[in-house]
């Protein structure tokens, strides 16, 4: 991989081409460091904020990684892949090590609580669980259909599993439990629960995000306390909560689409609409740790930066005229001063709080 130059009309401060298809991007929970998984099974691990020190590639999967996270340590990561083995990834080890294998399975979720020290993983239809030491902590649980996604709750004692038909829910402490099903016809694909645990939602092949309400460490017994969110142009790949937890900013759609939740939820409130309306769509979101902006990219490769509050986007990087300039992962570093993109073709972007600033004092001035 090597550094070249960032193309006219772009606020990043660093670009690498890596020489590999990315698939994704992920921050450790600390959010000092980036992991990403390439196309030939090599894993990249890289700085979130202006170090000067450049991506560097660790051993990976004798495939490639189907899914990575970040584990329940600050520091750490967790890749699987269609080898069958699931790593745990320190960035400043150049080999990861084995946690566990699964001979002949592809594995291809994975998660890990933030508190707690538990981490799940899915093989096709089943579901397996460990703890801090990587043991099983409770057998192994198939489900009605292969697993779309794995989401533990932020006080770590819920872990929310998608699949054909709804969404099942395990308590963490009490392991042997029976699961319990929140049914909603369709495919379920990945899950966010809100800063809060109050909120879970899931996306849906069907280009919608279907939620319920929790109360209490569980779903809400009354009528009408689930959502339902639809007309996105396609599935939804990224979604995440603001730093209040006051939107969902979704992709999928031509405009970053966020809708309002707070305590109220989203029931009977309309969307707020980030970005301009063209002929592009969504891949990534991203919304900033503090500040009340988001960033997005899209399948063009361009990159904004908008604000919640109304005000104009300001273009971070400009459309890229060549195959594979999608973007597939956005990483903000924790204290919201560097962002991390990824786009499929291998490109890695820096943008910085420096780098951004001259950026736009440029703009204004020409």
């Amino acid at each position: 991989m090597f550094m070249t130059s960032s193309p006219p009309f772009s606020a990043a401060a660093r670009r690498w081409a890596l020489g590999q298809s990315l698939w994704g991007l992920t921050p450790n929970r600390r959010g000092d460091w980036v992991l990403g998984s390439l196309g030939d099974g090599r894993l990249v691990v890289l700085p979130s904020g202006d170090t000067g020190e450049p991506p560097r590639s660790i051993a990976g999967h004798q495939g490639v990684s189907l899914s990575i996270a970040a584990d329940a340590d600050d520091h750490a990561f967790l890749s699987g892949g269609d080898d069958g083995r699931l790593l745990l990834v320190d960035p400043l080890i150049d080999v990861p090590t084995v946690l566990t294998e699964q001979a002949g399975a592809w594995i291809d979720h994975v998660a890990a609580a933030p508190c707690g020290g538990f981490r799940a993983y899915a093989a096709g239809k089943t579901l397996y669980r460990l703890d801090e030491a990587a043991q099983e902590y409770a057998p192994p649980l198939t489900l009605p259909s292969s697993l779309g996604g794995l989401a533990f709750s932020p006080d770590g004692q819920l872990l929310a599993v998608s699949h054909y038909g709804g969404v099942s829910v395990l308590s963490c402490k009490e392991p042997l439990t029976p699961p319990t099903l929140l049914p909603w016809k369709g495919s379920h694909l990945s899950l966010v629960w809100s800063p809060d645990g109050r909120f879970l939602l899931s996306s849906m092949q069907e280009g919608a995000v279907h939620g319920w309400l929790f109360q209490g460490g569980v779903p809400s017994p009354e009528e009408g306390r689930e959502m339902h969110m639809q007309g996105y142009e396609t599935k939804i790949a990224s979604m995440q909560f603001t730093a209040t937890g006051n939107y969902l900013a979704t992709s999928g759609a031509a405009q970053v689409v966020c809708w309002p939740f707070g305590k109220a939820g989203p029931w009977d409130k309309r969307p707020l609409m980030l970005g301009g309306d063209e002929p592009r769509l969504v891949t990534r979101v991203a919304p900033h740790p503090a500040e009340p902006v988001v960033a997005a990219g899209y399948d063009d490769g361009m990159v904004i930066l908008a604000p919640l509050d109304g005000r104009m986007e300001i273009m971070l990087h400009p459309p890229v005229a060549a195959r594979g300039a999608s973007v597939v992962g956005m990483v903000w570093s924790s204290e919201g001063d560097g962002l991390v993109v990824g786009l499929e073709n291998g490109t890695l972007l820096l943008f910085t709080q420096s780098s951004i600033a001259k950026f736009v004092r440029g703009r204004f001035a020409g």
